[in-house]
C-alpha cells in the first residue's frame, strides 16, 4: 500500500528543542504513541510509509516561544521522504493555516498515480487534518481514510478552564467534524466506548488501547543504589489535578513509613502544589517534566508505579490512559484504580486502588509495597511480558492494515 501518515509527531533530530522551547505540557504521550505505529507500520509495508506532518505543540507565546513553524523535509528512516508542514503558531489561526497548508501536500500525493492502494492514517481527531484528508478524497475518490482516535475532543481538557471565545470555537469545531467524519473510511479507537459518540454506522472498527516497542526496553535495575530498606512509589504523566494528583500528594500524609517514597515527573496545572510538597516532605521528589527516556529510566527504577486518576465522570469510558502501556512494558508494578476505558484483561496483571481519594491510594500503596521484592519484580516482569507479546507495535500494526484491507480478524464489540 502507499500509505501517508497524518500527524504531529517530533522528528527525532527536532525532539530535544521541541521541548526546551515548550511551556508547560509536551505532548511526550501522543508523540510516543505516533512513533510506535509509524514503526510498525514501517515493518510490515514493502518500502517506509510517507509522513505529512504538522507538530503538535502550544501556541505563541504563552506555550511555545516560536510564532512560525517552519516547513521542513525529513526522512524518518533510510528511503523515506517526509515533510513536516510549517504554520503560524496563533491561538484560533493556527487550525485555518493548518487545514489549508496540509491540503495542497496531500493533494499532491493523492493526484500521483501507481498501483498501490493509496490509504491516508490520521493521527487525532484533529479537524485539520480530517479536512486535508476529505480534500485529497475528492480529487481521488479511491483513497482510503483511516481514523485513529485517541480522545474525543470534548474530553480533551479535562478540569480545564474554558472561556466563551473557546466555547465559540469548540462548537464550530464540533459542527465541521460531524460533517468531515462522514467522509472516513475505517476507524481505530483506543475504547470500545468511543463507537458510541461518533457516527460509526457500518464502517469498520476496531479497538487499540495502546502499543508498546520492545525497542525500548530497559533492562530492570537492581536495587543496590537504594538504601535497603527504601521503597520508590513513581508517577510520570501530566500534573492535572482532574487526574487525581492531589489526592496522591495527600496520601502521603497518611502514609508515616519513611522508608515510602514518592517521586513524580510532569507539568501541569498541579505543578506548585507539588514542588511545595516536594519541600515539606523530604519523601517527596519533583524531577520536573523530564524526556520519554529519562521517564521510562526512573520507571524501570521505582518499586511501584501508580495512576491515581479514578472512575469519576463519563470521559474515563473514553479514555485509556498512556502511560498504562508505557509503565507495564518497565517490569515495575502498577497500581491504578479499575477504570471503564481499560479492557478487563489487563487487571490479571495490574493492581488496583482499592476505596476512594487519599485514604485508598495511602492503603492500597501500603498493600502492595507489602508484598517482597522478588513477589514484586516477579508480577512486574509477567505483565512486562504480556504487553511484549500481544500489544507490541508489529502485532497493532498489523491488526490497522488488516483493517483498512477489510480483512475480518477482529471481532466488532
Amino acid at each position: 500500500m502507499d500509505i501517508l501518515f497524518l500527524g504531529g509527531v517530533f522528528a527525532k533530530d527536532k525532539e530535544e528543542e521541541i521541548y526546551k522551547k515548550s511551556n508547560g505540557t509536551v505532548q511526550a504521550a501522543a508523540n510516543a504513541l505516533q512513533w510506535n505505529i509509524i514503526e510498525g507500520l514501517d515493518s510490515w509495508n514493502i518500502t517506509p510509509i510517507k509522513i505529512i506532518n504538522s507538530i503538535f505543540v502550544g501556541s505563541f507565546p504563552n506555550r511555545y516561544k516560536d510564532i512560525y513553524i517552519k516547513s521542513r523535509h525529513w526522512s524518518h528512516t533510510n528511503g523515506a521522504n517526509d515533510k513536516d508542514v510549517g504554520f503560524l503558531n496563533l491561538f484560533g489561526v493556527k487550525h485555518m493555516w493548518k487545514a489549508k497548508a496540509l491540503s495542497i501536500q496531500i493533494l499532491k500525493w493523492a493526484e500521483t498515480k501507481n498501483d498501490e492502494k493509496k490509504v491516508i492514517i490520521i493521527y487525532s481527531m484533529h479537524t485539520p487534518f480530517i479536512y486535508a484528508a476529505i480534500k485529497a478524497k475528492q480529487v481521488n475518490p479511491n483513497v482510503h481514510i483511516c481514523l485513529i482516535c485517541p480522545d474525543l475532543p470534548e474530553y480533551m481538557n479535562p478540569g480545564g478552564k474554558d472561556n466563551k471565545l473557546l466555547s465559540i470555537l469548540k462548537s464550530m469545531d464540533k459542527y465541521f467534524m460531524n460533517r468531515f467524519l462522514k467522509m472516513v473510511d475505517s476507524f481505530v479507537f483506543l475504547t470500545k466506548y468511543m463507537e458510541e459518540r461518533i457516527a460509526v454506522g457500518t464502517k469498520p472498527w476496531i479497538v487499540m488501547e495502546g502499543i508498546v516497542n520492545t525497542s525500548e526496553l530497559i533492562v530492570k535495575q537492581n536495587d543496590e543504589f537504594k538504601k535497603s530498606n527504601e521503597k520508590v512509589v513513581l508517577y510520570t504523566g501530566t500534573l492535572n489535578k482532574a487526574y487525581g494528583i492531589m489526592d496522591l500528594l495527600e496520601s502521603f500524609n497518611i502514609i508515616t513509613d519513611p522508608s515510602i517514597h514518592l517521586w513524580i515527573c510532569g507539568a501541569g496545572d498541579a505543578q506548585v502544589e507539588v514542588e511545595k510538597s516536594s519541600a515539606y516532605d523530604e519523601r517527596i521528589k519533583y524531577f520536573g517534566q523530564v524526556s520519554r527516556n529519562t521517564a521510562m529510566k526512573l520507571q524501570s527504577e521505582a518499586n511501584l508505579l501508580i495512576n491515581p486518576r479514578n472512575n469519576e465522570g463519563e470521559y474515563t469510558k473514553f479514555s485509556f490512559p498512556s502511560k498504562t502501556m508505557e509503565y507495564l512494558l518497565s517490569g515495575t508494578p502498577v497500581l491504578i484504580y479499575k477504570l471503564q476505558g481499560i479492557p478487563e484483561e489487563y487487571y490479571s496483571y495490574i493492581f488496583t486502588i482499592e476505596g476512594i481519594g487519599p485514604i485508598g491510594i495511602a492503603s492500597s500503596i501500603e498493600r502492595v509495597l507489602k508484598n517482597g521484592r522478588r513477589e514484586l519484580k516477579l508480577h512486574g516482569m509477567k505483565a512486562r511480558n504480556f504487553v511484549i507479546n500481544e500489544k507490541n507495535n508489529k502485532i497493532q500494526a498489523k491488526r490497522i492494515i488488516d483493517l483498512v484491507n477489510e480483512i475480518k480478524t477482529d471481532k466488532v464489540l
